[in-house]
């Protein structure tokens, strides 16, 4: 259990301060971040991998894809990759 040391946070809802986890619209250029970099797949639910791609790369992006409440980034070589703003940044 981790202590807060007489920190005092807040839980809120509000719009203001509150931002989706995955890209909502098609940010065009992507960059990886995440250390262990990410992989590329033939299926929008991340399925028959095709491709690894490390971290510091710059991708292009065709299209997003909404796949249940996630979405998924359209590469233009047509594979997909995630939009989680955890492992890639909009460059």
């Amino acid at each position: 259990m981790k202590t807060t040391s007489g920190q005092t946070g807040y839980i809120t809802a509000n719009t203001n301060y509150v931002v989706n986890t995955y890209y909502q619209t098609n940010p065009k250029k992507i960059m990886v971040i995440s250390d262990k970099g990410i992989n590329a797949y033939r299926k929008v639910n991340l399925t028959s991998k095709v491709r690894h791609y490390r971290k510091g790369i710059v991708l292009k992006i065709k299209a997003i894809k909404q796949h249940g409440i996630t979405t998924r980034l359209i590469l233009t070589n047509g594979t997909y990759i995630t939009a989680n703003k955890t492992l890639v940044l909009k460059k």
